[in-house]
């Protein structure tokens, strides 16, 4: 089942006071030069279902690493992956959120999509399973989806796991929905959806769960 949503308010006042009202996160505080992120994703493929649950650390000379559980796991327990400096620059995660622009920019990098406001909330997703940005990169993703057209905002969205918060939705033209939920004062990204519009409703094929950001000094 998709996300139930109430009904959707313009986007842009709402994702504006985030982007100046962005309150601090417990995990802010944690030091280290790795990005430590736990997040989880559900996958739904005509029936077929798969269920990840990945733990990444990044840093900013593009090295990293990853601990991947997948559900059918095909014989494997457990997908170790190691990137050294420079690895990861293909994944273009490097300084992104320096800015709006360069942030929509690398955005728009992380999922093939023609539609800018998809794009951009898709984008953000992804980015979202690599970084663990503070209040002002946090700031900054609010401010760029305030600054782009066609969304709705939903306040008090309840995720499939039981948390609240501000759905930012944006349908494309084919009826494909894309919808992430940010925590209502601190602008972090909770879960991302990809849903098709059925002949019987909406279907989550897609639902992505952040679990944890905070940081770390080492890899594993």
């Amino acid at each position: 089942m998709a996300t139930m949503l109430r009904p959707g308010q313009p986007a842009r006042p709402i994702l504006l006071h985030l982007a100046r009202q962005t309150a601090a996160d417990p995990c802010d505080s944690a030091v280290g030069r790795f990005n430590l992120v736990h997040h989880r994703a559900w996958y739904d493929n005509e029936g077929e279902q798969t269920t990840r649950d990945i733990v990444r650390w990044y840093a900013d000379d593009d090295s990293g690493a990853a601990l991947m559980t997948q559900h059918p796991n095909f014989g494997v327990a457990v997908t170790h992956d190691f990137w050294p400096p420079g690895w990861l620059h293909n994944r273009n995660l490097f300084h992104t959120y320096r800015s709006t622009d360069w942030l929509r920019a690398q955005s728009s990098l992380q999922d093939a999509q023609i539609n800018r406001t998809i794009g951009l909330v898709a984008g953000l997703a992804a980015l979202a399973t690599w970084h663990s940005p503070g209040p002002p990169q946090r700031a900054l993703a609010a401010q760029a989806l305030a600054d782009t057209t066609g969304m709705t905002t939903h306040p008090s969205t309840l995720g499939h796991v039981g948390r609240t918060g501000i759905a930012v939705a944006a349908t494309s033209d084919i009826g494909r929905e894309r919808l992430l939920i940010l925590h209502a004062s601190t602008g972090g990204v909770l879960a991302y959806e990809r849903a098709i519009l059925t002949p019987t409703g909406w279907r989550t094929r897609v639902y992505l769960l952040l679990l944890t950001h905070t940081h770390a000094p080492h890899r594993y």
